[in-house]
Formats: structure tokens, sequence, C-alpha cells
């Protein structure tokens, strides 16, 4: 008897697939929200702190100088431990939720297209990971290092009915005039952490200040030449300013001010390519 081949068909699993759409969003709006909550939490613990800098910072040098043997909790015993981390631990999970955030957006962006390093550092998306990033490993933390964050995840919450419906590019630039007070407090927060790194440095304060300072000022760089709060905040300040400049420095001064007027400039005539399409 010939033998025969018996094709056996498995019954369809009962249930729905998962949609991997539906899992970015999730963890897109987990990251944002867990930015903001754990940013603001942070930011009680952050002022609580500074409002008792007198117990751990010596009046001999000006309060500059910080006492690193002052622990606020001396317990032994585990809750006091726990509390002593507290602000570690949500400074961290915030970062957190920005790579998490940024990092499906930058998915959503770029996983069907073949983008050049050019693409990548342009977008700034990918500036803030690599911020998100250095504050997460090169230690250390500050209220003034969460609140562009922390800005950019509200805007972000708040517009998310669109940003998961819609692409349109006229959208999001009225989204962005709107909330033009808070993207100039993020661009003046980001200088706000330029001057504590340079006086950390100067300070001497920890041994990764100047390597941080470096790193920022790289990924700062590419905010002056690629986001538009960046340079008109900076504009801003530099036309403040202009007056008092002296004269031998007028010229290096024009310079910077022509550069960001120029950067400002090209991206204006980008936005109206794009917005013709």
């Amino acid at each position: 008897m010939v033998s025969t081949i018996q094709v056996i068909r498995k019954k369809a699993k009962s249930g729905k697939v998962a949609d991997p759409l539906a899992k970015q969003k999730l963890v897109w709006t987990i990251g944002h929200f867990l930015t903001i909550t754990c940013g603001l939490i942070f930011s009680i613990t952050y002022f609580f702190h500074v409002l008792i800098f007198f117990k751990y910072r010596s009046w001999k040098w000006l309060f500059l100088r910080v006492n690193k043997n002052y622990v606020f909790f001396t317990g032994a015993k585990w809750y006091n431990k726990l509390l002593k981390w507290t602000p570690q631990i949500l400074y961290r999970f915030a970062l957190i939720g920005v790579i998490m955030a940024n990092g499906i957006t930058m998915y959503q962006n770029w996983s069907h297209l073949n983008p050049t390093w050019f693409d990548l550092l342009a977008a700034e998306n990918f500036q803030s990971l690599a911020i998100a990033g250095l504050w997460l490993i090169g230690g250390g933390k500050s209220f003034y290092r969460l609140l562009p964050f922390m800005i950019l995840s509200y805007m972000h919450l708040t517009n998310r009915k669109h940003e998961f419906t819609s692409d349109d590019k006229k959208i999001d630039e009225q989204k962005s005039i709107d909330n033009k007070h808070l993207l100039h407090i993020v661009a003046y927060s980001e200088i706000i952490v330029i001057m504590a790194l340079i006086l950390d440095t100067l300070l001497m304060k920890n041994g990764s200040a100047g390597f941080l300072l470096v790193a920022y000022s790289s990924i700062y760089w590419l905010r002056l030449n690629f986001s538009s709060y960046a340079q008109v905040t900076v504009l801003r300040i530099l036309d403040k300013f202009g007056k008092h400049v002296p004269a031998k420095y007028r010229e290096k001064w024009d310079s910077i001010r022509n550069f960001l007027y120029g950067k400002i400039k090209e991206r204006s005539d980008r936005r109206k390519k794009v917005l013709r399409k």
C-alpha cells in the first residue's frame, strides 16, 4: 500500500493580533508622562535642597563649594536609604522617559528610510536623545537639565491627538507659534545649563564636569544650526547686549548675529517650500 502524506492544518489561535502602532503610542505616552511626573517630583526635592543650601555649602567659599560629607537622611534603616536616593531615582526615570518617547518618535520617522548622519544630527529628537543619554551617564542632577524635557513633553501630550492621527506640517508650525513662550523658556534653560557646566568646570566640582561641558556644547552647536527657538533666543540675547560690546569686538559680534540670521532665513525658506507641497 502506497503511503500518503497527511496534511494537518493547525487551527488559528483565537484572539486579537497585537497592534505594533498601538504599542508604540503607549510607550510614547508613558515616556512623556514619566518625564513630567518624575520631573515635577524631582523639582520639589531639588528646590527644597536649594532652600537649605547653607547647611551643605561653605560660607568661606561664598557658598560655591559643596560639603560632600553632608547627609540629610542620617538613619541606617532601609527607608532612610531609599529617601536618600529618591531624587536620583526620579531624575533618572525622567530621563528614561525622554529616551522612551523620543526613541519611538525617531523610529516612526526613520524606520522606513535610510537617513544620513546629517539627517540624524539635524533632527531635534536625535539631539534630545543625545542630551538625555549624556545626563544619564554623565552624573549630577539639576532642575534646569530636566526643564526643557518637561516642557516639550507637556507640549507633545497636549497635542497628542494630532500627532497620533495627522502629519500636517502646518498644524505643527501653528503649535510651535502658540507655544513660543514655552520654547523660549526651553532655550533659556539650555543656556543656563551651559553656564552651570562652565562654573562646575572652573570650580572642579567633579571629574566629569569638563567632559559634560564639551559634549553638551557640541550638541548645543547643533541646536544653533537646526533649532529655530534656540536661534531666536540667542539672537535676542545678542541684540540685548550688543550695545555694550566694545568696538574692537563688534565685528565678531556681528558675524555671530549674521550667522544666526542666515540660519533662520534658511529654515524659513525650507518651511515655505514644505508648506507649498
